[in-house]
């Protein structure tokens, strides 16, 4: 299993039989296999976790899916960068056959091309969207868009409690699942606060494989919380570069 990191919060995700391909706003998205489905995930609308190009993937990669939180703007876009979407895959006038919206606390099972079956399962963001709990082929992957506590270190503490409050609620919702890989966001900008939504995350889920995003490439941040959890080092893949490939030992089951 091969993990690409793209920039920022975007990933790809090839599990050896399809891609998912996760909030990708800049960079280089690497070449796949015309011939395995690849699904494309955008967890909210805001800019530096969707960017329109996107919809231009259908052109080149006839298996694909995109899945969009609720919000996510698609209906002049797609048209404008993919003309495989305006004029081959309409249901009728402005909707599209391989564009699946998913609202939030929504739960969805969608047959891709090769057959197989994807569960997803969209959290309700402490910001905007949504994020993803996927389910394929025996492994359960986790994207988190913008879910996170955004605790601010201007914001009342009444402000930053709630904010906790509302991250743990939705984790209660899958502290029972085992994560293979999850992609949390690590932000340096909130300061003294920064850590304090992937500690959550660690305590309250079961997950094997950890990347942090979200860093606005002050990637020193990801040292500093192994420092401070030594605990979890084995668990943290360090991301140091736009389009790292980190080649995992994990097989679909």
């Amino acid at each position: 299993m091969k993990v690409t990191y793209i920039g920022h919060s975007g990933f790809l995700l090839d599990t050896g039989s399809a891609y998912f391909l996760f909030d990708y706003y800049t960079g280089i998205i690497p070449e796949m296999d015309k011939n395995k489905p690849v699904v494309v995930f955008a967890s909210h609308k805001h800019k530096d976790h969707f960017n329109p190009v996107i919809f231009g993937l259908a052109d080149k990669y006839p298996h694909i899916l995109f899945v969009l939180a609720k919000g996510v703007p698609y209906k002049n876009l797609a048209v404008e960068f993919s003309e495989y979407i305006a004029a081959q895959d309409k249901i009728y006038p402005g909707e599209f056959r391989n564009i699946l919206l998913i609202k939030k606390d929504a739960k969805e099972t969608v047959k891709l091309s090769s057959g197989q079956e994807l569960g997803i399962m969209a959290l309700r963001s402490t910001d905007e969207g949504v994020a993803f709990l996927l389910r394929y082929n025996g492994r359960n992957y986790y994207h988190a868009g913008d879910l996170n506590i955004w605790a601010w270190e201007e914001e009342t503490p009444e402000y930053n409690r709630n904010m906790e409050q509302k991250y743990i609620k939705e984790m209660e919702k899958i502290k029972d699942i085992n994560i293979d890989i999850a992609f949390v966001p690590l932000d340096p900008r909130l300061g003294i606060y920064a850590y304090k939504g992937l500690e959550t995350f660690l305590s309250y889920t079961k997950s094997s494989c950890i990347f942090p995003m979200h860093c606005w490439g002050g990637y020193g941040i990801i040292d500093k919380f192994i420092e401070k959890h030594p605990e979890y080092k084995d668990k943290i893949a360090k991301t140091t570069y736009e389009n790292m490939v980190f080649q995992l030992p994990l097989q679909e089951t």
